[in-house]
């Protein structure tokens, strides 16, 4: 029994490995916010040149580590592709901290904790970020290794491990702002661990509690100190990435938060297939025993960690602008699912540990249940007549509903929209719950089967399960992916005149480019626009705003550019407000003496 789990654990990270290159083959930049403004604080640790953006803020932890890159290559494009690889990588080690979590957490072989976090890695929440360059697969690292370090000191409480908690939380907060929730998970579980001590009068380990909550404090806020001084360098203003997060839960309606708690439960439901369902039983009943026993240990971990950002999240989008009255219409943040995520990762685990070991507890798959339908009949009855269904969504974001894109409506609809059937506009809520319980309809059948035919073995089942799993999981994020392109393809901005451009900046690096802020756009596509270009022309660094002098200026057809006599217009442009000027000047004599002006559109008398 033991060699077959080895080798199934050789196959399921291959398995894993193959879908998340699958994912990401053929990927370019598409978040001209998230990917750019996290990636470019690496040229910032390195002291290069970097643009200024305009973006409401990121956490750098992410484009630190990417950071010895732009030694390799100053070429964007190549960056981009190396940056994939990267996150490959971290991926794929993030099974190793998985599987040790999984052998802790559920008491499973060292070889099925492997075939576990393989099937937590390849299933959409996880895969799908194999697309992008963002923050969230170093998150799901840290979180998990966070989650490793808190398990054994738990077993073995010592300063050592403490003081490493509190460095991988103080890492976390470093890569994304929302993680100060996590830091206050970890800070909660430390103090009842402190309370633990004292109260069990064992003066040491309510001592290392206490040295791990000063130590989680100084470099949260160290943390938190430097990321805010790498924003500065790169945005004008100050971090707003959550501003009025608290306003906006005072003044929320609570009706609003039903669609958020049931919207997000249920992605997570349809996204790991039901298993996540099973895992926060397991993982509530192991929690419950020691709540008995006058303790929260690692079940309480996993819990309080889930929980805070769950809660977040909900109560972040949970509000009449994001789900009601924002002009731009998005579906996604009904059903968000990329704050979540990461730590959800190891409830996931609990779930397919559970199948691994073939659990058949009528406890378990009861409640199981009762959760899925509670979950489910919310969803359908109440969140999908008031959720605008046809708006706009981003696949990152959703990534554990989007396998199911392709049941999505066509075009917009009235709202409140018609309560879901098979075959009307509001389908997709239907479809992607009854498809995604499949197997765990399987596991209740096989472990009712098992009762009374003995030939059914716990082997058979736990195989059949967990296999089902990763196969049904691993469809679907290849399915996802078809999304995931579509978006890419959509924001692929990379026209004609951007290689242009790159080739001229390359004979001629010492040309000044700006942009021109005067023009009339809306400042949504204006900081969109400039977002790109910056990123683009690297390494040259664009200026925010032109002046006379500037050899090439990012304007719009009657910008004031378009008033310099001799000044030409390019034919081809980036956007379609967004016209480029070559300017009067050296580099326009000698792009013409040369011939390697870009075709014109107009020259300016």
């Amino acid at each position: 029994m033991d060699r077959f789990w080895r080798i199934a654990a050789v196959v399921s990270v291959v398995v894993a490995l193959a879908i998340n290159v699958y994912v990401a083959w053929g990927s370019n930049l598409s978040f001209m916010y998230d990917e750019i403004g996290t990636v470019i604080h690496g040229r910032t640790v390195l002291g290069l040149d970097a643009p200024q953006l305009n973006t409401p803020g990121y956490y750098p932890g992410w484009g630190v580590l990417l950071a010895p890159l732009w030694l390799v290559t100053s070429n964007v494009f190549v960056f981009y592709q190396l940056a994939i690889v990267v996150g490959l990588v971290i991926s794929m080690l993030t099974i190793w901290p998985l599987a040790r979590v999984a052998v802790r957490l559920s008491g499973v072989t060292p070889a099925q904790g492997v075939v576990a976090g393989a099937v937590v890695m390849a299933l959409p929440p996880r895969a799908i970020q194999a697309d992008y360059i963002l923050s969230e697969r170093l998150i799901t690292l840290l979180v998990v290794v966070a989650t490793l370090v808190a398990f054994r000191l738990w077993e073995k409480p010592s300063y050592r491990g403490v003081l490493l908690l509190s460095l991988v939380t103080g890492l976390a907060l470093f890569s994304h702002a929302r993680m100060q929730v996590f830091v206050a998970a970890v800070a909660l579980w430390l103090i009842c661990l402190l309370v633990h001590g004292l109260l069990v009068r064992k003066r040491q380990v309510a001592l290392i509690a206490l040295v791990g909550l000063v130590t989680t404090g100084v470099l949260a806020v160290i943390a938190n100190k430097a990321a805010l001084w790498f924003h500065a360098q790169l945005v004008p203003w100050k971090f707003i990435q959550a501003q009025g997060f608290f306003e906006k839960v005072v003044h929320a309606n609570p009706r609003f938060w039903v669609d958020t708690f049931a919207g997000e439960a249920w992605t997570q439901m349809i996204g790991s297939f039901g298993v996540v369902v099973v895992g926060l039983v397991v993982v509530t009943a192991a929690f419950w025993k020691e709540l008995r026993e006058r303790q929260v240990g690692p079940a309480g971990f996993v819990l309080i960690a889930a929980g805070s950002m769950y809660v977040l999240s909900c109560l972040n989008w949970g509000n009449e602008y994001s789900l009601f009255t924002m002009e731009w219409r998005r579906f996604d943040y009904w059903i968000y699912g990329r704050y979540i995520d990461p730590v959800f990762a190891v409830l996931v685990l609990a779930g397919v540990c559970a199948a691994i070991q073939a659990v058949r507890s009528r406890a378990v798959l009861v409640w199981t249940w009762v959760i899925v339908a509670g979950v489910s009949l919310v969803t359908i009855l109440v969140v999908a007549p008031d959720a605008p269904t046809w708006a706009y969504t981003t696949p990152a974001h959703i990534p554990g509903a989007i396998p199911w894109w392709w049941a999505l409506p066509d075009g917009q609809f009235p709202q409140p929209g018609p309560i879901p059937s098979f075959t009307n506009d509001n389908r997709f809520w239907l479809i992607a719950t009854l498809c995604s319980l499949i197997p765990l309809a399987i596991w209740t059948i096989l472990a009712a089967l098992s009762r009374v035919s003995p030939r059914l073995s716990d082997r058979v089942r736990s195989v059949v399960v967990t296999a089902l799993v990763l196969v049904v999981g691993t469809a679907g994020s290849a399915v996802a992916d078809v999304a995931s392109n579509e978006f890419h393809d959509h924001f692929n901005r990379d026209t004609p005149v951007v290689g242009e451009l790159r080739s001229i900046l390359a004979e001629h690096p010492e040309a000044v480019v700006a942009y021109d802020n005067n023009c009339p756009r809306r400042r949504s596509s204006m900081n969109s626009e400039r977002n790109w270009l910056m990123w683009w022309m690297l390494p040259t660094i664009v200026k925010r705003q032109w002046e006379w002098g500037d050899d090439i200026v990012f304007s719009c057809p009657n910008g004031e550019p378009s008033f310099v006599t001799g000044a030409v217009m390019l034919r081809e442009r980036p956007f379609p407000l967004a016209t480029v000027w070559i300017l009067p000047g050296d580099l326009l004599d000698s792009l013409r003496e040369s011939g390697e002006l870009p075709e014109v559109a107009r020259t300016v008398k």
